[in-house]
């Protein structure tokens, strides 16, 4: 498919093509990563140390732009641009060719939702590519499921957190399984000292906290049965839950299964899916719940649409919800955006 074709997709749903700027201040990037995008940033420092980096990823790009221009109506964007990160095993190459569509500061996210799968279908449907699987997901019912499991308040706002970093997040499942990263005879030592300071008084600050917060932080944390059975149980779940993948018809009911077998207190309705049902022949539709796990912005639903091409699958066009981000790169109130990402180096 020509650009010009695809930007003809775009335009005739309304989207309005945009330029990027192709460095961005490193902070926007930082910001939203947590510091873990560093390794792969381009960046530098100008006259004044502030530091710049080539755009890593577009998306972050158009949604600083559209905080700066301090806009208060549903738009719909799209860009064309490369972004750039360094090579490693998940980035190949160190220059990206994407094209980018979004739709913020919307108040119906169904319609958004469903909105940005069609054009995505749309675009496969016209492009080389005769076949391709459409995979979808939700982020909203994974944490709705760590909610519900008997796991300390803590290691649930871990789990969450970490979802996106699936090398770490395997490091604390590994954990929740077993004790052998707890040393046992420095926690009795640990318990001895806090008695000790117990007999002080709660005010006392130590390094600018009160005595009472760093107590009540340590019997937060000192598991008289580290790893309790519990524990080792939600982490199965977790699991388990992370291998299913169905027909997108089918998933409300597997879900449903799956909640009421755990007894999580959870419900998937019937229409709770942007698409219920497989629209083409030619398009196989998923319920996934193991996908998009590479960024950590996306905060609602969560979609891909492969392809095959000499024999191997590849993500032609990515996306979701990512209603958070506008708010934790500097935008004043809280704003919708859902988009998505084609790879044209696949086109």
């Amino acid at each position: 498919m020509k650009s010009k074709n695809l930007f003809k997709i775009l335009k005739s749903k309304g989207f309005k093509n945009i330029k990027l700027d192709n460095i961005i201040e490193s902070k926007y990037v930082l910001k939203r990563s947590g510091g873990s995008y560093r390794q792969f940033l381009f960046s530098f420092y100008d006259q004044n140390q502030k530091e710049w980096s080539l755009v890593p990823d577009l998306s972050v790009s158009s949604v600083v732009k559209f905080i700066q221009n301090k806009i208060n109506t549903k738009t719909k964007w799209f860009y064309t641009g490369e972004a750039y990160r360094k090579q490693n095993k998940n980035y190949n190459a160190p220059i990206i060719n994407q094209t980018g569509f979004e739709i913020f500061a919307s108040n119906d996210k169904i319609k958004d939702d469903k909105e940005i799968i069609q054009t995505s279908i749309e675009i496969l449907k016209k492009s080389k590519f005769k076949k391709g699987e459409l995979n979808i997901s939700n982020i909203e019912i994974f944490n709705a499921l760590i909610d519900r499991l008997s796991l300390a308040l803590r290691w649930k706002d871990r789990v969450k957190r970490h979802f996106c970093r699936e090398a770490y997040f395997n490091q604390l499942l590994r954990k929740l399984s077993s004790d052998t990263d707890i040393n046992f005879a420095e926690v009795e030592k640990d318990k001895k000292i806090a008695e000790k300071f117990r007999k002080q008084k709660p005010s006392t600050l130590y390094s600018g906290r009160t005595l009472k917060d760093i107590l009540e932080r340590f019997d937060l944390k000192n598991f008289k049965e580290p790893r309790s059975i519990a524990d080792k149980k939600s982490v199965k779940i977790i699991k388990n839950y992370l291998k299913i993948s169905c027909a997108i018809d089918k998933a409300p009911n597997t879900l449903n299964k799956f909640f009421k077998k755990n007894k999580l207190n959870l419900f998937i309705s019937d229409d709770y899916f942007p698409v219920v049902k497989t629209i083409n022949r030619k398009i196989k539709i998923n319920f996934s719940s193991n996908i998009n796990r590479s960024l950590e912005y996306y905060s609602g639903m969560v979609f891909n649409i492969t392809v095959n091409k000499k024999g191997k699958k590849f993500s032609l066009i990515s996306g979701g919800r990512y209603d958070g981000l506008l708010k934790n790169l500097g935008s004043k109130k809280n704003t919708t955006a859902v988009g998505a990402a084609i790879d044209m180096s696949l086109l």
